[in-house]
């Protein structure tokens, strides 16, 4: 008696539909990656616009030497209020008090944190003094939300 036992040649369904499964898993762990990838990329990009206008603060409040960090505090009043009070722009031929050339930078640099890519909704900024050390210590600090998460940036300078 001879019995004739073919080997199996290529694969069977079960086999094709467990890779099939396996590379599904891969991809959607990717897709996943991908997805993180962009919304660490977007908060990245938010905090590196509050570190420039930041930074651009404190280069508007050094280049006025002869104003006082307090006239700043004062003109910018409690968080969020910026950009709401333009007293004196450098190119009219008036002459300014320290608080008015505050005020001024403080509606220009608000100006310019709206239009820098920060969220409309829940931006605010604010600088605050303490005067415990000699010199007094600010804080400048910027507020916004992103995905209903609370972020911000702050840094100081004596």
């Amino acid at each position: 008696m001879n019995i004739n036992i073919k080997k199996q040649a290529g694969f069977n369904l079960i086999e094709v539909l467990l890779a099939f499964l396996i590379l599904s898993i891969g991809l959607l762990g990717v897709a996943g990656l991908q997805t993180t990838a962009v919304k660490a990329s977007h908060t990245a990009m938010l905090r590196t616009i509050a570190i420039s206008k930041v930074q651009e603060m404190i280069a508007r409040i050094r280049l006025n030497p002869a104003t006082p960090i307090t006239d700043y505090a004062q003109a910018i009043g409690s968080a969020g209020n910026i950009g709401t009070d333009k007293n004196c722009d450098g190119f009219e031929a008036v002459v300014c008090n320290p608080l008015d050339l505050a005020k001024n930078d403080i509606y220009t640099w608000g100006a310019s944190l709206t239009n820098a890519g920060l969220p409309n909704q829940g931006t605010q900024a604010s600088i605050e003094i303490d005067d415990t050390f000699v010199p007094p210590i600010d804080t400048i600090s910027i507020y916004w939300k992103e995905r209903g998460v609370d972020m911000f940036y702050e840094t100081t300078i004596q």
